[in-house]
């Protein structure tokens, strides 16, 4: 334990600290904790967030001269701590009896200074071959001025992408981008997992336009990227036959958005990154009297809808086990749907999904809405009660 201590030390001193979990907390007051380097009050510090059994997350900061201490030291009450360096990775595991068992392992990519500028995965002004490929760059690796945007949404989607490694295997994946279009962002994850962190990936797209398709599939082969593969066809019909470990959704209209969660959801997939548009469903289903206020008028109609449409799913998903957050994707002076969904597999409790569920079906039938979503996830639901 004392080695271990040290070991932490010489790391956050270094700033080779990248994150810590501890989990299965002996008396369930707590479902997890996270920690992460960051910046308070102009400061370094140790980002804390704890998740309680009922779904709230709590936030504190640490000292980063006291935290090694306070980690090894407070992992009594949990039966698993895992610990993620440059210099080397560690998993602290304790029985209830008081048991110790640690296990050292390879070092952990570096992380991301907390005061690093946004465009710190694909660096300004550095070629990427795909981003040439994909009209994003010149040969000359400068991004075009019409493509500014694009190139700012690609990195902080990766960044999205960077925060859900912690709950996604460490060997070889398989991710899923469908409605995927011209399948930047397939690219982009491509490159990330197998050139940034040196992992073997399996990217399948797939999108009902023949030619888009067709166009990306001669990218990747001109790249010589062979593990991506491009299926053209309907969701409903043409899913990979490989489980997924992730799912990504870049503006999937409409209830094209619900089917690919319901997918995803179905098909065990450990991490989803949705960002949803056109939620027009819930805007001819609404038929609530207490809201005749915003309704009456068709524009608020449609944007209440939107952020109904939006919060319902994501109370379906942590129905369905999955712990949920929604951000913001991109400046909204880029474009206005910025929204992204992302949902992360998770031990939640059953009590917890059933509240979850009662929940949902409680706004819908005050609303008198029927969503896709909800009836596409009827039979997984009811297994899994």
């Amino acid at each position: 334990m004392q080695k271990l201590t040290e070991k932490l030390k010489e790391e956050i001193n270094s700033r080779g600290f990248v994150r810590a979990v501890q989990s299965g907390r002996f008396d369930r007051t707590v479902k997890k904790r996270t920690f992460t380097p960051a910046i308070h009050k102009k400061a370094p510090a140790i980002a804390c967030e704890t998740f309680m059994p009922d779904g709230k997350a709590l936030h504190s900061f640490t000292d980063p001269g006291s935290f090694a201490d306070e980690l090894i030291g407070g992992s009594g009450d949990y039966r698993q701590t895992d610990i993620f360096c440059e210099g080397f990775s560690a998993t602290l595991l304790r029985s209830p009896k008081g048991g110790v068992h640690i296990k050292y392992g390879p070092g952990a990519p570096a992380a991301r200074p907390a005061d690093a500028p946004k465009n710190y995965i694909l660096e300004s002004g550095k070629k990427y071959d795909f981003l040439v490929m994909l009209g994003i760059q010149d040969a000359n690796g400068r991004v075009h001025d019409k493509k500014q945007s694009k190139f700012r949404q690609i990195n902080r989607f990766l960044q999205i992408v960077e925060d859900t490694v912690p709950a996604l295997p460490g060997g070889d994946l398989t991710v899923w981008d469908l409605c995927c279009g011209k399948s930047y962002l397939s690219f982009a994850v491509y490159h990330y997992f197998r050139y940034v962190r040196g992992q073997n990936v399996s990217v399948y797209c797939v999108d009902r336009k023949a030619d888009v398709i067709a166009e990306c599939a001669g990218y990747a082969q001109a790249l010589g990227w062979d593990g991506m593969h491009f299926i053209c066809g309907d969701i409903f019909k043409c899913l990979p036959d490989v489980r997924p470990d992730m799912v990504l959704s870049l503006h999937a209209c409409d209830i094209a958005t619900d089917i690919v969660l319901s997918e995803a959801v179905k098909n065990g997939a450990k991490v989803i990154l949705s960002s949803p548009c056109c939620q027009h469903e819930l805007a001819s289903q609404i038929d609530d009297k207490s809201l005749y206020y915003v309704t009456r008028e068709p524009i608020l109609k449609q944007k209440l809808s939107a952020v109904l449409t939006d919060a319902l799913r994501c109370r379906l998903l942590c129905a369905c086990g999955y712990k949920v957050t929604t951000l913001e994707f991109i400046d909204p002076e880029d474009t206005p749907k910025n929204l992204m969904i992302r949902a992360e597999k998770a031990l939640l409790p059953k009590a917890l999904r059933q509240a979850a569920l009662e929940e949902y079906d409680g706004i819908c039938q005050s609303l008198h809405a029927d969503p896709t979503m909800r009836r596409l996830l009827d039979d997984f639901l009811t297994k899994t009660r």
